[in-house]
């Protein structure tokens, strides 16, 4: 993996713990300084305290939801500019321009491919098709 991707801050918000364990695997592997938690308010707990680069957040979290959180994020002056992936067992059709409304700048479905979330996490990548 190239460089460009070095040491970037992500921060994985996901439930179900097999999932983010592997994508935290993955993504260290990869050159990344992830962080991982478990539900919607420890996600934007984190988030305020280390200002990821990256958000990777499910959309069915506990205590907050992923919309959620990912509204509160963007109302964070110093976390306004973050690129915030949907993580979801559903297409975002199954959420008629929700996700694009709460924030995200793109949106997988699970499982995630490892080669489909990288380009995605390139500092040049813009926002992607969120409905």
């Amino acid at each position: 993996m190239g460089t460009s991707l070095s040491r970037r801050h992500v921060l994985i918000a996901e439930d179900n713990r097999d999932i983010s364990s592997t994508m935290s695997a993955l993504l260290k592997l990869a050159g990344f300084d992830v962080e991982t938690v478990h539900d919607g308010r420890d996600a934007v707990d984190a988030a305020c305290a280390r200002l990821p680069e990256i958000v990777l957040l499910d959309i069915g979290l506990s205590g907050l939801d992923g919309f959620h959180v990912a509204e509160r994020l963007r109302g964070e002056v110093g976390l306004r500019g973050i690129l915030i992936i949907a993580i979801s067992g559903y297409d975002a059709d199954m959420y008629p321009g929700r996700s694009r409304q709460a924030g995200f700048d793109h949106h997988l479905v699970k499982p995630v491919d490892i080669d489909d979330l990288l380009p995605l996490l390139s500092p040049t990548s813009q926002p992607g098709p969120v409905r």
